[in-house]
């Protein structure tokens, strides 16, 4: 039996539509699973315990570290994430596929344990459009506004690493959608 597909979408932290990509991926190809990330950030409005994030404090995340079951941790703005190791590997050898969207660091921690991931780097048309399209979200204070622009930044030297770039026009994200597929061998 073939082990399932393993796809990591990934960008700068904020604004080159991840969530979108992710989302219109899901609908095309709903076979595909998406196990939730930890996290001990504050949910977003519509998000979903269980389905978009298990939300945890930080003691809680600090046990689940110890334990060993994480794939990978990492820490964004002052907020840890981390990636469940047993529910991935169980899909993966259950023949499923699993899509999973990443910060950077998380999705080359995770390429570095598991080589066989397809990893995919969404940008943005140019580095003002990304900052246009995190100031438009209006969804974070001025100071988290800044530290995303500082970490998109560097994030962005981190694109050839990947195995694809892909540029995701804010009015057209059909075309990044198209080339995501490509890349997942669809």
């Amino acid at each position: 039996m073939n082990k399932g597909k393993l796809l990591i979408i990934s960008g700068p932290s904020a604004g080159v539509g991840k969530d979108t990509i992710v989302r219109m991926f899901m609908q095309k190809h709903p076979d595909w699973r998406q196990p939730p990330s930890v996290t001990t950030r504050q949910p977003r409005v519509g998000e979903i315990e269980g389905k978009d994030y298990f939300f945890v404090d930080r003691p809680e995340f600090e046990q689940i570290t110890s334990r060993g079951e994480f794939l990978e941790r990492f820490v964004v703005t002052d907020e840890l994430y981390g990636t469940l190791r047993a529910p991935i590997a169980k899909l993966l050898e259950d023949s499923k596929n699993v899509i999973l969207r990443k910060e950077v660091n998380g999705a080359l921690n995770i390429k570095k344990e598991l080589p066989e991931a397809i990893t995919v780097f969404l940008a943005a048309d140019s580095f003002e459009e990304l900052e246009e399209r995190i100031r438009s979200r209006a969804t974070d204070s001025q100071e988290l506004i800044e530290q995303r622009l500082k970490l998109a930044k560097e994030e962005l030297g981190y694109q050839s690493q990947f195995d694809r770039v892909i540029v995701n026009p804010a009015d057209h994200p059909e075309a990044a959608l198209e080339l995501v597929e490509a890349a997942a061998g669809l």
